[in-house]
């Protein structure tokens, strides 16, 4: 099955795949790559230092689902990044390709030799070398590792990378610990760990329309399939669209001054400060920069116009401040 994303990159479910593209030699990046954050873009520069040196394309070999949602059911991780996402990103830090394997019950029963055979070694496509984290496992049970594949690449005769894991704060850099940072509100030490502000995205849809016609302060409501809600409360963040870049205030929450009698769900209501127009059923992406306060319920809605009005001027002063500095 071969794919392109929306913007034209290449996306195939096969490394064999890239032989339609005129890929006759790759090297390749191994992992999951959710959140693609700094300790993922070292492993891809190492790789593109590999594709100087051997004269093939730099391709990234990625899963989908995430493996632990197959092989831990019961607790699935969230992802941060939606796979459109990872993609965009994947290419923007170099990688000619991406090749997303289904993951399966059954792949994940392959032994460490099966899973290079049967996704490595094609003859459509050679393989001249490998880049993993030093701590990658692959194979059934986990029972292959670096070691494993710099064993493999001596056989196979293809070169081989084994990438040190980043610390920052004495904290390993993982999406585990992004999750974890995002979950707890820790905005900035996730964007320490990103190399850039962490961002959900979604689908623009209908709310209750009470945010323009009784506060005049208009939300886009976002859809969100994927990524990791932090706290609620109000976030000074930006949204991209049309290619400007808007400072925005992101409500996340329950909405307790209209206490609908669904609120069970979060939502995410995103106010672009200074955009007008209608953005229904548009694909968004709002960055989030630093937390400003806790979700309240005011006694009117006048009462909370007038702290979305200050909410504004802050968010308004931060992206200042942020714009200033790039």
């Amino acid at each position: 099955m071969i794919q392109h994303s929306k913007n034209g990159y290449i996306n195939v479910s096969s490394l064999s795949s890239l032989a339609d593209f005129g890929i006759s030699r790759a090297s390749v990046a191994i992992g999951v790559f959710d959140g693609v954050h700094i300790g993922h873009q070292q492993l891809l520069k190492e790789l593109i230092k590999m594709t100087d040196q051997n004269h093939s394309e730099p391709v990234a070999l990625t899963f989908f689902p995430h493996p632990r949602t197959i092989l831990r059911p019961d607790s699935p991780p969230s992802l941060i990044l939606p796979p459109f996402k990872k993609i965009e990103l994947l290419h923007q830090c170099g990688i000619k390709a991406v090749v997303t394997i289904p993951f399966t019950k059954e792949f994940s029963m392959f032994k460490p030799e099966d899973f290079v055979k049967y996704s490595l070694i094609t003859r459509e496509v050679e393989l001249t070398g490998i880049c993993v984290g030093r701590n990658w496992r692959f194979g059934s049970g986990g029972a292959g590792n670096s070691e494993k594949l710099r064993e493999l690449a001596q056989k196979k005769h293809f070169d081989f990378i084994a990438v040190d894991e980043i610390t920052l704060d004495d904290h390993k850099v993982s999406s585990s610990n992004i999750r974890r940072s995002i979950s707890s509100g820790l905005l900035e030490d996730a964007a320490k760990m990103l190399g850039r502000p962490y961002s959900l995205s979604g689908i623009v849809e209908k709310g209750k329309r009470v945010a323009g016609p009784q506060l005049t302060f208009p939300t886009a409501n976002l859809k969100i399939d994927f990524g990791i809600l932090p706290p609620n409360g109000v976030y000074a963040g930006s949204v991209k669209f049309s290619k400007k870049v808007y400072p925005a205030a992101i409500a996340i929450g329950l909405s307790p001054t209209f206490n609908y009698a669904e609120n069970k769900t979060p939502r995410v209501e995103v106010h672009l400060i200074g955009f007008k127009g209608d953005i229904y059923g548009s694909q968004i992406e709002a960055e989030l920069f630093s937390y400003l306060r806790e979700e309240r319920c005011y006694s009117s809605p006048e009462e909370l116009k007038k702290q979305i009005t200050s909410d504004i001027a802050n968010v308004s002063e931060i992206f200042n401040g942020i714009m200033q500095r790039k």
